[in-house]
């Protein structure tokens, strides 16, 4: 990323407090680049179990979050984080056909008076609190018996596909706390499918 400032007044001498701007912003903007790249966001594992007639998700995600993103979570932002499944019938000669799709969702925030970060599953309200912020990502990291499907709706004779993939947004941010998140616009990210079929 490249940053230029241009004085445009026939005084030679840019004020001493424009050129300090300047160089905190091409400083900051050095670094855009790097934070954007420690975003790290995949699905290292996932599995389904057949329990009493429901199909359940087990999965496993890798999330590192830049240094921008976690000053902000830390300043009072809102991160929401989304498991996006879902399940398709494989068919030979046209295209495969989705059959069930599933968004399980959560938002990591900072409680202020507690000084503690809430984890909170938006599908079913249950909430965990956490001392510090990895230990609240990490929460995030693991699926455990998520119900997916009924058994019932599957023919057992076809073959499936699942695909799991995981998304982190915080573009609603306020603008007070807009310029934490000043390295690109409406900041999120989204990890590759992870791909596994069945019967």
């Amino acid at each position: 990323m490249l940053l230029r400032c241009i004085w445009t007044t026939g005084d030679d001498r840019a004020p001493a407090g424009w050129l300090a701007a300047c160089l905190m912003l091409a400083a900051l903007g050095l670094t855009a680049d790097a934070a954007a790249a420690e975003t790290r966001l995949q699905i290292s594992a996932a599995e389904l179990s057949l329990d009493q007639g429901v199909y359940t998700l087990d999965a496993r995600a890798e999330i590192e979050l830049p240094a921008g993103a976690r000053r902000a979570i830390e300043s009072g932002l809102t991160m929401h984080l989304n498991y996006e499944v879902v399940i398709s019938q494989v068919r030979r000669y046209i295209p495969d056909d989705d059959i069930a799709t599933l968004v399980q969702s959560y938002e990591l925030l900072f409680h202020a008076l507690s000084e503690r970060y809430l984890v909170r599953n938006l599908n079913t309200g249950e909430q965990r609190d956490f001392a510090t912020l990895p230990a609240a990502l990490e929460a995030l990291t693991e699926l455990r018996n998520l119900p997916l499907l009924d058994a019932a709706l599957l023919d057992p004779e076809s073959t499936y596909e699942s695909r799991l993939r995981v998304v982190v947004d915080m573009g609603n941010a306020p603008e007070a706390l807009r310029w934490l998140l000043f390295w690109t616009d409406d900041w999120s990210a989204t990890s590759e499918w992870f791909r596994w079929t069945f019967r």
